[in-house]
């Protein structure tokens, strides 16, 4: 799913906006705090699960941002030639979707 989600077009970020982290089966909610040109800097946000649903695929999360004014705790992410959002200045690692915030944890790792 993530590798799905990680090569579809994103919209044009900006600040305010949900971003998801995608790594191999796990994702991370964060958010835009600026923009600049092919850069961006971004926060996790506090996800905490809200369901009954235990160690199940089902997940629904509540988020709250605590780093809005707290640049120290944002993480560069930068447009490469992928047209991906990667973190830092390299190519490869974890790619930031833009748009939505979705929190997940995988229980079969």
């Amino acid at each position: 799913m993530n590798y799905i989600v990680g090569t579809s077009k994103d919209p044009k970020p900006e600040a305010g906006m949900g971003a998801t982290l995608l790594m191999w089966t796990d994702r991370r909610a964060y958010t835009i705090h600026e923009v600049k040109g092919k850069k961006l800097w971004a926060s996790s946000d506090v996800a905490t699960r809200v369901d009954k649903n235990g160690m199940s695929e089902d997940q629904v999360y509540e988020y709250k941002n605590e780093n809005q004014n707290n640049p120290d705790n944002w993480t560069l992410f930068t447009l490469r030639k992928d047209g991906k959002w990667h973190m830092g200045t390299t190519l490869g690692g974890s790619v930031l979707a833009i748009g939505f915030r979705r929190e997940y944890y995988d229980y079969s790792f």
